[in-house]
């Protein structure tokens, strides 16, 4: 299986280096935003998709762009909700001219009609550009449930996170719900009560055998790991990569354990 990380992983190492660092430790796949305020932190986007072929990286998922607090405005009449229509459709063909998997998408707020018209836009450009676009599971379930409930487009897909599903609704299964419509993985680890975006060996709550059993189900998936080591700690950032990148490898053999149980039923 692909193995992918975040090219921000929490280290605030050059993106030349940082670039070389993921492919060294074995990751093939990158995931990564073109947020113009991580410019400095990452190099445009046109910059760290020269570095991304330069080292062998394959393009997994890209983020939208997006600040936490206007993300309501969405889902409200206004000017506000008209600019983050605009900068998703923006981020769909970002997506499609460097050749992303798909968008991953932030929505919180409060369903209403003029954001479903709104994602209805969106989707209509998906739909031509053949851009799928994956609705993150982060801590606003009601929206998440509502938008899959009432949005039938097959352009419209699932990414699952799951540390914010240890946090938020440890729970609810999301695979079981949505797996028909998963498209990409944000795995990570936590205590179970902060959103730390740690590896497992620093911080661990997440029943991984749980998550393989699961993963079992799905096919051409990248394992994609959404790091940004906010959890104190002496890791330089290659034995950090070097951590993670072992706890990819014993989460596809515990997939492949999986798989090969179901073969035998």
């Amino acid at each position: 299986m692909d193995k992918g990380i975040s090219f921000f992983f929490g280290f605030n190492t050059k993106p030349e280096l940082r670039a070389q660092q993921i492919k060294n430790a074995g990751f093939n796949c990158i995931i990564t935003n073109a947020d113009k305020k991580f410019n400095k932190q990452n190099g445009n986007i046109k910059k760290q998709i020269r570095l991304f072929k330069k080292h062998n990286l394959k393009l997994s998922s890209l983020h939208m762009a997006y600040n936490t607090n206007d993300l309501h405005y969405f889902w409200e009449e206004g000017k506000q909700g008209e600019k983050l229509k605009r900068n998703l459709i923006r981020d769909v063909k970002i997506a499609k001219k460097y050749g992303f998997t798909c968008v991953v998408v932030h929505l919180f707020g409060k369903y209403s009609a003029i954001g479903e018209q709104r994602l209805d836009e969106v989707l209509k450009v998906c739909e031509e550009l053949c851009v799928p676009l994956a609705i993150e599971n982060i801590n606003c379930q009601e929206l998440f449930l509502k938008v899959f409930e009432n949005i039938n487009s097959p352009w419209l897909k699932f990414c699952y996170d799951s540390g914010h599903n240890n946090i938020f609704d440890k729970d609810f299964n999301y695979f079981k719900k949505f797996g028909n419509k998963l498209i990409a993985l944000h795995l990570h680890d936590n205590n179970g009560k902060t959103d730390q975006h740690t590896i497992s060996k620093i911080s661990s709550s997440i029943n991984w055998n749980n998550i393989a059993q699961n993963l079992a189900h799905t096919e051409n998936l990248s394992l994609d790991y959404e790091l940004l080591n906010r959890v104190p700690n002496n890791l330089t950032a290659e034995e950090y990569l070097k951590v993670a990148y072992t706890q990819a490898c014993e989460l596809e053999q515990k997939i492949e354990t999986w798989k090969n149980n179901l073969l035998k039923k």
